[in-house]
């Protein structure tokens, strides 16, 4: 079911959100900011091993021939270029808040299945029930973790029945390892600073948005690298893709390991060898015993 809209006051329109990401960069400059100084020769590849990663992970996800594909996030295309050289689908949308970088993507590359769309940060301009394939990566960290949810949500409502949804999201476990101290995070978001904000993810916040609030079908979470990967289908028979999902919350570990843990069966005994049964105080009568029963008679 569509989503009402939201007010245009609370759309993503602040003018440190636009220095941030709609500026009038050059291909050359947003290369530079957006992806982690890697070489230009070298983002090609990057953009494989992400598609290889999203898709090995879960490949019953990968798109076959006539399927709709959307990429959330898709900035200048690499991965949507990627995804054009493996896949047979009949076409791939790039969905992107910046005009900017859906200009810089058209002057990179072209494609007659490619198309890209600019939209408002939330409200996805799809119909209902559109693509068969839905992915996102490195794209959803930089996302304000409510307004993320209501993507969540669009996602969900654009993904076809039997469809499935593949994202990748920033776990907590990055926070110690990030190029900026967590507190210098905290201070961007505290001062509205125009720069790339973070947010970061758990495992149980994640079980119960998707699988509790959303109400998706086949879902699964896969922690690789500090980082999820987020499946998800529409209208399927599972409500988890693996069963043994739920267990890996932590309550449920919590109540497993406060259960009393049954006894250890006893050793079996050995009751030929006396070294076995017999009480230490009498194993040296036992040993005289048998001795005495060893020797040959005369």
């Amino acid at each position: 079911m569509s989503q009402p809209l939201l007010p245009d006051a609370a759309r993503s329109t602040s003018p440190t959100y636009a220095a941030a990401w709609l500026a009038d960069e050059s291909l050359e400059q947003l290369n530079e900011r957006i992806h982690d100084g890697v070489p230009v020769d070298k983002l090609l590849d990057r953009a494989r091993t992400y598609r290889d990663w999203l898709f090995g992970a879960f490949p019953e996800a990968a798109p076959t021939s006539g399927a709709a594909v959307m990429e959330l996030g898709s900035g200048v295309g690499w991965i949507m270029e990627a995804m054009l050289e493996k896949y047979p689908f009949e076409s791939i949308t790039g969905l992107d808040i910046s005009a900017n970088m859906i200009k810089r993507a058209q002057e990179r590359f072209s494609d007659p299945r490619a198309d890209f769309v600019l939209y408002d940060g939330q409200t996805m301009p799809f119909p209902d029930d559109h693509f068969q394939v839905i992915y996102s990566v490195a794209a959803m960290q930089h996302v304000e973790k409510h307004a993320a949810f209501l993507l969540f949500e669009e996602l969900y409502r654009s993904l076809a029945p039997g469809g499935h949804a593949v994202i990748h999201l920033l776990a907590v476990e990055h926070i110690p390892d990030a190029p900026e101290a967590y507190h210098t995070q905290c201070l961007w978001h505290v001062h509205n600073e125009p720069t790339h904000w973070h947010h970061y993810y758990a495992f149980d916040e994640l079980f119960v948005l998707f699988s509790q609030v959303i109400g998706v079908s086949d879902f699964d979470l896969v922690y690789e690298g500090k980082s999820f990967l987020v499946h998800f289908s529409k209208g399927g028979r599972h409500r988890y893709r693996r069963e043994s999902l739920p267990a890996e919350r932590y309550p449920e570990r919590l109540a497993a390991s406060a259960q009393p843990a049954a006894p250890a069966a006893p050793e079996p005994v050995n009751y030929r060898d006396p070294r076995a049964w017999v009480p230490d105080a009498l194993k040296p009568l036992a040993r005289r015993l048998r001795r005495l029963g060893n020797r040959t008679p005369a």
